[in-house]
């Protein structure tokens, strides 16, 4: 019989529970991981008692999802040292910034620690950190700079390690964080997909709509937003790494997972991964799916040549100059129109030349006849007509 284990970089880690987000990784990726597997010995007695320890861990899960789980009656303080936080791949939520930092430890030595830990009791008699890491090391900076004893012990609930199972404790870590934090898009992401794939291995919801509205319902967030989030899913493995990396944006994301999972490759191989998130020229790649690898570089390098469509000039003025910039932008706004009208084929310039105002304040200024009603019409014409009416 054997063990498998997983060796990433210098670092041996032991296969903790499922992977339900992806790993790998594209080739030209500048970030570089080596795996390796070690095959460990392992005998009939050995393998037996994993068999039955698997097998209590199922049940487990069932009775966790379908009866819950008293995470309160277990109450104890335990030593700060005896904690360990939770493999990183469990707990992907950012660290608490220094000011996050700075306000926590202030709390803490204002009023004390208020919200106990979770935590879960190993075999070995450690504990690992299910909620509450961001407390412990605020305990432990208070502890280092006050050497007061007070700061070396946490109250916690505390679970065993054979009454919860991988899927229950991810979870509660995600239900954890989102009770207080403020997340990155990247994070959002990534939380949502790995809360749709451990609902779809506990079976608690019948179909994947229903999923999606438990997922929107628990994040706050549209039900449109979720199926945004979770079309990435569309992504090659390669590609949702460097999603999840927040090294590939939303829009971008999105372009992508029109294609195959080929030509995603071929475009990451070829146009560059830095180049990826240039929005109108990965609109133009992802037109077209199934191409060819030298239909691909053809496209390719159409696309390099390619600029914006349109661009954004924001003007920002005080109200003793904001009458002769209008007076510029009406100008500005003639010249487009009498010039570009005909080749745009539309009677709405907003096509070609868009411009904006603020209403608030532009009654306040017609009130103060700071400009007159013409001149701000002479702004928000829109066609040739209404140029000529004025």
């Amino acid at each position: 019989m054997e063990n498998n284990i997983l060796k990433a970089g210098s670092n041996v880690d032991s296969m903790l529970g499922d992977l339900l987000l992806p790993t790998c990784r594209i080739k030209n990726d500048p970030v570089k991981e080596s795996i390796q597997e070690i095959i460990l010995p392992c005998t009939i007695e050995e393998e037996e008692r994993r068999r039955v320890r698997e097998e209590m861990l199922l049940k487990a899960r069932a009775k966790n999802f379908s009866e819950g789980v008293d995470l309160f009656k277990r109450f104890e303080k335990v030593n700060i040292d005896e904690m360990n936080n939770v493999h990183y791949s469990w707990n992907y939520f950012d660290a608490p910034n220094k000011y996050e930092l700075l306000s926590l430890i202030s709390s803490i030595e204002s009023i004390g620690l208020i919200n106990p830990l979770i935590l879960v009791k190993e075999m070995n008699n450690t504990y690992t950190i299910i909620s509450g890491k961001s407390r412990v090391l605020a305990l432990k900076n208070l502890f280092n700079n006050t050497k007061d004893l007070r700061y070396k012990v946490a109250p916690a609930f505390i679970l065993n390690h054979d009454e919860v199972d991988q899927y229950f404790l991810r979870a509660l870590i995600i239900d954890s964080n989102f009770s207080y934090r403020s997340l990155s898009k990247g994070v959002l992401i990534t939380a949502a997909i790995e809360r749709f794939e451990l609902y779809k291995k506990i079976k608690q919801f019948r179909s994947d709509t229903k999923i999606v509205e438990a997922i929107a319902d628990e994040f706050m967030i549209s039900k449109n937003t979720v199926f945004n989030y979770l079309s990435l899913r569309k992504l090659r493995e390669e590609v949702m790494v460097l999603v999840l990396e927040n090294r590939i944006k939303l829009e971008a994301a999105k372009c992508l997972a029109r294609v195959n999972h080929d030509m995603q490759i071929m475009i990451l191989e070829n146009f560059g991964i830095d180049h990826v998130n240039e929005l109108y020229r990965i609109k133009y790649l992802t037109k077209q799916d199934n191409l060819t690898l030298p239909q691909l570089l053809s496209r390719i390098k159409t696309a390099k040549e390619l600029v914006p469509w349109k661009t954004k000039v924001i003007l920002i003025v005080n109200k003793y100059v904001a009458p002769k910039c209008l007076e510029m932008v009406a100008d500005f706004k003639k010249y487009a129109i009498t010039s570009f009208e005909s080749t745009f084929k539309t009677k709405n310039c907003d096509k070609y030349c868009k411009v904006s105002v603020n209403y608030e304040d532009m009654k306040y200024y017609l009130e103060k006849e700071i400009i007159s009603k013409s001149l701000l019409d002479s702004v928000l014409v829109k066609n040739r007509e209404e140029l000529l009416r004025l």
